[in-house]
């Protein structure tokens, strides 16, 4: 997530927090400073009350931080990689690489956030005010997280039950469809009576938006691999290529990107944005970017798209052992996806 930096590691994941949580916690922050007891703390002297309000502002985000932990930490029993977790504006999410496609396994994982934070909500329902109201958002956080709507647990959860009987796709879809139902509702709700709902809303459909995006373009490339999709014998550069040449095929060529090739491997990959400010003159070895990522002609295209999302990155060298045989780009799966699209519509 862009404009994101990492805070601590629990259980091996990078705990990364948002430039927006600063937004939010101030807001939360004044609301508490403002409301009355039980939901506030407006009664107390200062300089309790905005301690208190501080607390518990912080607070909010610990709750949804050990929410995400619980759903990653079932999520590592069986075997997932979770890459990290991201506090920001609207909650919190854990950055899971490939979600189990086993309706109970899928379940597991979902329901895991909603029971810890019930957990902490039972717990926390004693006789002090700030235990008090944090106990009060846990059980918050976990009903909200139940809603059966994507990016929520409930979405994940309905679709889990869904595809015993429906297949994987077909329940993302009709779990979608609920999703879109509901912030659509929510939505017009929200607009006439709290603008943060409304808010809220729009984040669920585009949520569902995508996660319905994400599974259907995962269906239709479910038997492709990058040997059906590279383009072969690719235009390559070595070390000692200028700048003022590759600018050249650049403009020849209207490629954005070229592999760095010595003695048949590939090295690094050399793009527009690394040429940018560089003289004509400058070599690619002094510019290029060595941390590349490489995919085999038998890399499934769904996973090499993937991988491009996750790394932010608009190509791939495709390699075998370590010779390179070919590239593959965003848009060369893109286009792909979208030709099988009407294809299956047609």
């Amino acid at each position: 997530m862009a404009y994101s930096f990492r805070i601590c590691r629990i259980l091996g994941i990078d705990v990364k927090v948002h430039v927006s949580l600063a937004v939010i916690l101030v807001i939360l922050i004044y609301v508490f400073y403002v409301n009355d007891p039980p939901f506030g703390f407006s009664d107390l002297k200062n300089p309790m009350r905005i301690i208190y309000s501080f607390v518990m502002a912080v607070s909010i985000f610990l709750a949804v931080l050990i929410h995400e932990v619980s759903h990653s930490f079932v999520a590592m029993r069986f075997g997932v990689v979770v890459r990290e977790i991201d506090l920001f504006i609207f909650g919190g999410v854990a950055v899971i690489e490939k979600l189990p496609k086993e309706p109970k396994k899928e379940f597991a994982i979902a329901i895991a956030g909603p029971l810890a934070s019930l957990a902490l909500s039972t717990l926390m329902l004693i006789p002090y005010r700030l235990f008090t109201l944090f106990g009060y958002f846990n059980l918050v956080l976990a009903i909200f997280n139940l809603i059966p709507a994507f990016p929520m647990d409930g979405g994940r959860i309905l679709r889990s039950v869904l595809s015993k009987y429906y297949g994987y796709v077909k329940a993302t879809k009709i779990s979608a469809n609920v999703g879109k139902v509901l912030a659509i509702f929510m939505g017009i709700f929200g607009l006439f009576r709290n603008i943060w709902l409304a808010l809220i809303a729009l984040f669920i459909y585009m949520g569902a938006v995508e996660e319905e995006k994400a599974v259907t373009i995962e269906g239709l490339l479910a038997k492709y691999k990058i040997a059906d999709v590279m383009t072969q014998n690719p235009i390559f550069v070595t070390p000692d290529t200028k700048v003022g040449d590759v600018i050249g095929l650049m403009l020849k060529h209207k490629h954005l990107g070229y592999p760095v090739v010595e003695d048949g491997k590939v090295i690094g990959i050399v793009t527009l944005k690394d040429v940018i400010n560089a003289k004509e003159e400058d070599l690619v070895s002094n510019i290029m970017s060595r941390d590349i990522v490489v995919v085999t002609p038998d890399t499934e295209v769904f996973e090499a798209l993937r991988l491009m999302t996750e790394k932010r990155i608009g190509r791939l060298p495709v390699v075998e052992g370590e010779k390179l045989v070919g590239i593959v780009s965003r848009s060369d799966i893109t286009k792909l996806a979208e030709i099988l699209d009407i294809l299956q519509k047609g």
